[in-house]
């Protein structure tokens, strides 16, 4: 308790008041940086609800977000969790038949160049910053789109207001679209729009929830891998 009025002197009774030994109050050190998790740290055979029979024990993994962000976990997961606030049931009727259809052909690219291209735009970025991971992934799916909008990139910035597209394709101006929105939180695209056969393509689909994957969860969310509690 400090008794005098006199900031010098309270001062000095804090000082007097101090347990000897110990820091002043409010000098501590903060830790800001979490924690991650590794792939092996998530095997599934080192969790309290694993078992040998049975496998998994539980009907919903608790550690199923450290899981997709380590990149420990399936497509079937990962789209699972990122999707399941969306009730739209064309939309979900998709997702399940995605989902079907691509556990036998994962596709984290949609080609060789789109790969290649991803990794030498993010390279020097950072790759904590979901938003423009998300976006990133998606403008670099069709070679003509990137061409047009890779200078347009800056200091972990993506200048949409001072892009103009030109003679833009069907894809491309999909792709667009859902990058937009992805990084700005515009509604260019619907969840109806998804759901649509027609106005979006099989192709074009699963790289949107791959990206959707990505803004959620990180990079881990598209580095797909069987569980371990399933082998």
């Amino acid at each position: 308790m400090i008794f005098s009025d006199s900031p010098s002197q309270k001062a000095l009774e804090r000082m007097m008041t101090q347990i000897k030994g110990f820091p002043p109050r409010g000098s501590g050190v903060m830790v800001l940086r979490r924690f991650e998790y590794t792939a092996e740290m998530c095997d599934c055979r080192l969790c309290l609800y694993y078992n040998r029979k049975k496998k998994c024990t539980v009907s919903q993994c608790p550690c199923i977000e450290e899981r997709i962000v380590a990149g420990a976990a399936g497509r079937s997961e990962v789209m699972t969790e990122t999707m399941k606030d969306i009730h739209n049931a064309a939309f979900r009727k998709r997702l399940i038949q995605f989902i079907r259809e691509s556990e036998e052909l994962p596709m984290n690219f949609r080609n060789e160049k789109h790969r290649l291209a991803f990794d030498e735009a993010i390279r020097k970025l950072n790759k904590k910053n979901f938003a423009l991971m998300s976006a990133l992934y998606l403008l670099t799916a069709e070679h003509k789109l990137w061409m047009q909008i890779r200078n347009f990139v800056e200091r972990n910035e993506i200048k949409f207001d001072r892009f103009k597209p030109k003679d833009s394709t069907e894809n491309g101006y999909t792709l667009l679209c859902c990058a937009k929105d992805l990084y700005l939180g515009t509604k260019h695209i619907t969840i109806s729009d998804l759901a649509d056969t027609e106005l979006v393509a099989p192709r074009m689909f699963a790289l949107i929830c791959n990206a959707m994957a990505i803004r959620r969860f990180g990079l881990g969310a598209i580095q797909y891998k069987e569980r371990t509690a399933q082998k």
